[in-house]
């Protein structure tokens, strides 16, 4: 008996010992000294502030709209696929939806909306938002893990938009973030295409093409790149030029007719300038067609 009372003795001191035991632990907190934020670690879900539940060890709010994480996962799936237009849509349906059913949107779904936004950062419009919905999503989510740094990263892409990264230290949202001139392009890494609208069928319109990727003419549409982004700061030029080739036959029974090629529009005066003389000058076309030539700089 005399053993059996010091066995239950011995329980009794170590039990006294463990802190979880005390009256302070009903609400247990992180090392912190509080309740863990969304998205930070936990233990368990005592560790995490109210809504919020512990999965995986991190505190995550109880409190989903289906619809509006389906739309998320929409535009995630655009996105992997290319569509950035249509990622961007489905995700700002997505936050519409968590703003309508009142439920606050989470930082996931806002982070990957302004990651959308950054591949459309070509338009300043779509390249401000992109910076504010990052600014937000710094602002919510914790000071480590894959948000943050992919935020970051997202951020660092709109350096060449004009990006001004002291407004990102600020514990608010700003006006404006593009308020620095954008970073011109090295133009060696310029691509350029030239296609055509519908593509001609004709056998001798390959000499053409052949002719518009030639060096001079790359050189020459770079120069009109680079006219353009110094009007409009645009990192890509779009000109549509039209051409036409046209049959005319010879007076003299015993001498062939002619093709002559001609740039009747543009809508890049600077392109047309370039292509014009370098296909009125063509002697190697045989077929009658008309086209619109696209060039594309970027």
């Amino acid at each position: 008996m005399t053993r059996f009372a010091l066995t239950v003795l011995a329980l009794a001191s170590l039990a006294g010992c463990d802190s979880r035991a005390t009256a302070s632990s009903a609400s247990p907190t992180t090392s912190l000294g509080r309740p863990s934020k969304e998205l930070e670690s936990c233990g368990t879900t005592s560790h995490c502030g109210d809504g919020l539940r512990c999965f995986d060890g991190v505190c995550q709010r109880e409190a989903r709209s289906n619809l509006g994480d389906f739309l998320a996962a929409r535009g995630a799936r655009a996105l992997t696929g290319g569509d950035v237009d249509g990622a961007i849509a489905a995700y700002a349906e997505a936050l519409a939806t968590y703003e309508r059913e009142a439920l606050g949107v989470p930082p996931d779904v806002d982070c990957a909306y302004g990651q959308a936004l950054t591949r459309a950062s070509g338009t300043k419009d779509k390249a401000e938002l992109a910076a504010r919905v990052l600014h937000r999503c710094l602002l919510a989510v914790p000071p480590g893990g894959r948000l943050r740094a992919a935020a970051l990263a997202a951020l660092a892409e709109l350096d060449a938009a004009g990006l001004d990264p002291n407004q990102l230290s600020k514990p608010q949202l700003a006006d404006l973030y593009l308020t620095k001139a954008p970073a011109r392009p090295a133009t060696d890494k310029l691509a350029v295409g030239v296609t055509a609208e519908p593509t001609p069928q004709k056998k001798s319109y390959a000499s053409v093409a052949e002719r518009l990727a030639q060096a001079d003419l790359k050189a020459a549409f770079i120069a009109c790149w680079e006219r353009n982004f110094a009007d409009t700061k645009a990192k890509e030029l779009v000109a549509k030029v039209g051409i036409k080739v046209s049959y005319k036959a010879s007076d003299y029974d015993d001498e062939p007719g002619t093709y002559t090629i001609t740039v009747p529009s543009g809508d890049n005066a600077c392109v047309k300038a370039a292509i014009e003389p370098a296909l009125t000058g063509l002697k190697t076309v045989r077929d009658s067609f008309e086209t619109t030539l696209v060039v594309t700089v970027k």
